[in-house]
């Protein structure tokens, strides 16, 4: 099948990463499903996407909180009834919390844990029903090199997005027999105002979220003979000087 006949549907798309991701699939005229909490600034990314889009490209828009089972079942009916059918989950949730074990509140914990990684289970989990088994899907979780080594500022984030890794690899073996492929893809140091804030780092030398779309673009468009499992994408100029 080729990239026009699939429908993607991205979440977390009112994010840097997920902008980026969403922007770069409607460039190649993909039917887009675009998801966020918030209609105003979903209206405003949807805007911005279609500005820059291929003629043919067509972008519906979903509010889905991913963290509440309610709003994901109800925004998953409503994506697949946009164009039909659903054949491509891209989940970028991402958020973290830095600090001391000692200085971080219970709610700030179950916050990242829900983020990172409740709503890639409660996507998955909604998404599935969805795909017709004899054209197959494919789930992509967006994860973090934090995943694969402990950081002493952000613990509990790489926890999550560990976690995350294990639930992907997981469902990349129970999904064999729905024909559901499962890929991961997890970036480095990204220059993303909402993860780093003010502090003080060298976004000069980090990806920028369309180089993280680019990758996760090319693994959402490879033929349905192909899985990529897991994807590492580093800065170049950020690794050497490591």
């Amino acid at each position: 099948m080729s990239s026009s006949d699939k429908v993607f549907l991205v979440t977390g798309v009112t994010g840097g990463i997920g902008s980026a991701t969403a922007a770069w699939l409607a460039k190649q005229g993909a039917k887009l499903v675009i998801s966020g909490r918030n209609q105003a600034k979903l209206d405003e990314a949807a805007k911005l996407i279609a500005a820059e889009a291929a003629s043919d490209t067509q972008i519906k828009t979903v509010t889905m909180d991913m963290t509440c089972e309610d709003s994901v079942k109800d925004g998953m009916d409503k994506a697949l009834a946009a164009f039909g059918k659903l054949n491509t989950l891209i989940n970028i949730p991402g958020m973290s919390i830095p600090g001391k074990i000692t200085e971080t509140e219970l709610d700030s914990y179950r916050t990242m844990m829900d983020v990172n990684i409740t709503s890639v289970f409660l996507a998955a989990k909604h998404f599935v029903p969805k795909v017709n088994a004899q054209e197959g899907g494919h789930i992509i979780n967006i994860s973090s090199v934090a995943g694969k080594a402990a950081n002493p500022n952000a613990p509990i984030y790489c926890t999550a997005k560990a976690a995350m890794n294990m639930l992907s690899a997981g469902l990349a073996l129970q999904l064999k027999a729905n024909n559901i492929r499962v890929s991961i893809v997890s970036p480095g140091a990204t220059s993303t105002t909402g993860f780093w804030g003010d502090r003080p780092v060298p976004h000069d030398k980090f990806l920028k979220p369309a180089d993280v779309a680019l990758v996760i673009g090319f693994v959402a468009t490879l033929p349905e003979t192909i899985v990529l499992h897991d994807v590492v994408v580093e800065p170049w100029e950020f690794y050497r000087s490591k």
